[in-house]
């Protein structure tokens, strides 16, 4: 017991005789300040940062005396002009990418000041992302004590609701929920702990830590004192005072800069490189136009581009190609359109409402991780059956129109073209749409899912939601309207060879194995990258 008693003495004492033995926080955020020591506001800066070490753990500060530290003079003077500034003033404060100009007491300048190293994180509380986001956050509150996460509500708070959107379309990117600010950096989106919750400790770790050449420590000059007008007690473990003599004279032709006035005083925004970051969410893999990103191409264009890759649909074109060939028959133009394409409209329609399903269904659960299996898991099995059809057509397990149907919806085709009344036949082509779409529910799971998902995560009004699905529908129905119009100008009687069709499965099989696989193995890849 007298060996562990002193043991403990004599690493507490090497802590204090010497700082770098002991232990250091693992998180820490960084904060500096510049001053000039034959200023007033340096005493009033160096009360206000003792002050502030006491009450804000996980804060490592250093203060920087322009005067005697021409390095440090030089950072300044290039820390001003990313905020498009031409001159500095003092004290300036810098932190977690962002920078402060002046300070007028604690009570008016402390709280913007310690807005440098705030997130703000905007929500909603119907949003299922939002509360995984902020169940995350609170982990992230114990392991980084020093930053401030503040919790903004959309819905009721018209001011944090603008500030959103300000802060979103100010960007260059579509407002969406839950939005993460901070350094100067907006995450949009929330796809999980393991995905955006990586992005957002990642982005505060790298914000959190000043990098720069530190300069050499030198003896400081016989006339500073800025060192002896720290209050006592001030926590030397804390703040750095860097002594340095003249740097080289680039550094020494710098003018020093003058104290700010009320009219400089406050927060000067830094750009940074990168400012915008959405979650892994916002891309979609698909084939021909490869990845296809919202930020990138903006809703519009991405909703559309892939609309129509999912329009290749073997099991759709089939029987339509069916009704088309036998249309031909009747040698009447007008009414092959008009028969053909109410089936084409009509089946748009069921699409919309299976997609809309899909989309109810996220805006009630949410994406959470175990549903990305489950899609995962579907469109594996949907991949696999689709290539074992191009080498084993319909042998075993197939997702092809069963041959039991067929002749029901053969027999449902020549109904339509021999009804004596325009009305009859519009009927049957709407019921064969219907009934069509129903049988190929499977062949269709993959890419809607995977679209809806994205869709939901903009936090869209009901309106603009269904607008765009509509949008995604037009670009899905596109190929078969094309069809119908080679049909009618051609009078073609051509109709999908089962090679043709076994091809069809083979190249859907493998887009949506591909997937499938990227959903359970790779979800950071994702088709959706946030």
């Amino acid at each position: 017991m007298y060996r562990f008693v002193v043991c403990l003495i004599g690493m507490v004492a090497c802590g204090f005789v010497n700082p770098s033995l002991a232990a250091e926080p693992g998180n820490v955020v960084e904060i500096e300040a510049f001053v000039r020591n034959d200023k007033p506001s340096a005493a009033e800066v160096a009360d206000y940062l003792a002050a502030l070490s006491r009450r804000v753990p996980g804060l490592k500060i250093s203060t920087h005396d322009v005067i005697k530290d021409r390095s440090q003079l030089a950072r300044l003077y290039e820390l001003t002009k990313k905020t498009g500034r031409s001159k500095p003033v003092v004290p300036a404060f810098h932190s977690c990418g962002r920078l402060y100009f002046g300070f007028e007491n604690e009570k008016q300048s402390g709280p913007a000041i310690e807005d440098l190293f705030t997130a703000d994180v905007y929500t909603r509380n119907t949003c299922p992302r939002c509360r995984d986001a902020k169940e995350f956050i609170a982990k992230l509150r114990l392991r980084w004590p020093a930053i401030r996460f503040r919790i903004h509500e959309v819905t009721n708070d018209s001011n944090a609701r603008a500030r959103w959107q300000a802060l979103c379309t100010g960007s260059g990117s579509t407002p969406g929920l839950p939005t993460f600010d901070f350094g100067n950096h907006v995450i949009i989106g929330y796809q999980g702990d393991d995905i955006t919750g990586k992005q957002y400790e990642q982005l505060i770790q790298r914000k959190a830590s000043i990098e720069y050449e530190k300069p050499v420590a030198k003896p400081p000059r016989s006339d500073s004192s800025f060192q002896q007008m720290l209050p006592l007690g001030f926590p030397v473990s804390v703040v750095s005072v860097l002594g340095v003599e003249d740097g080289g004279d680039a550094e020494d032709e710098l003018e020093l800069p003058d104290e700010a006035s009320e009219m400089e005083t406050g927060e000067a925004t830094v750009k940074p490189t990168t400012p915008v970051e959405t979650s892994v969410s916002e891309t979609i893999d698909v084939p021909v136009f490869g990845k296809l990103r919202v930020g990138d191409l903006g809703m519009p264009l991405f909703t559309f581009l892939v609309g129509l890759v999912d329009g290749f649909n073997p099991c759709a074109m089939w029987i339509l190609v069916f009704l088309l060939s036998v249309l031909v028959n009747i040698k009447d133009r007008r009414k092959i359109v008009i028969i053909a394409g109410t089936f084409v409209f009509v089946s748009g329609l069921a699409y919309f409402a299976f997609m809309a399903a899909w989309l109810n269904l996220f805006l009630l659960i949410g994406i959470v991780r175990p549903v990305q299996i489950v899609l995962g898991l579907l469109a594996l099995f949907i991949g696999i059956v689709n290539v074992k059809d191009f080498v084993a057509f319909k042998k075993g397990i197939s997702l092809s129109i069963p041959e039991k149907q067929k002749p029901a919806l053969y027999r449902r085709v020549r109904k339509i073209v021999d009804a004596e009344y325009l009305t009859v036949a519009l009927v049957g082509a709407m019921v064969l749409a219907v009934v069509v779409n129903m049988i190929e529910l499977l062949c269709t799971a993959g890419l809607p899912a995977l679209y809806t998902q994205i869709l939901t995560m903009q936090e869209y009004p009901a309106w603009k939601n269904y607008g765009y699905l509509a949008l995604y529908i037009s670009a899905y129905m596109l190929d078969d309207t094309v069809l119908v119009v080679i049909v009618v100008a051609t009078l073609s009687h051509r109709k999908l060879q089962e090679r043709e069709g076994r091809w069809l499965k083979l190249l859907s099989g493998i887009v949506i194995l591909a997937l499938g696989l990227v959903m359970l193995l790779r979800p950071s890849w994702l088709h959706l990258q946030s």
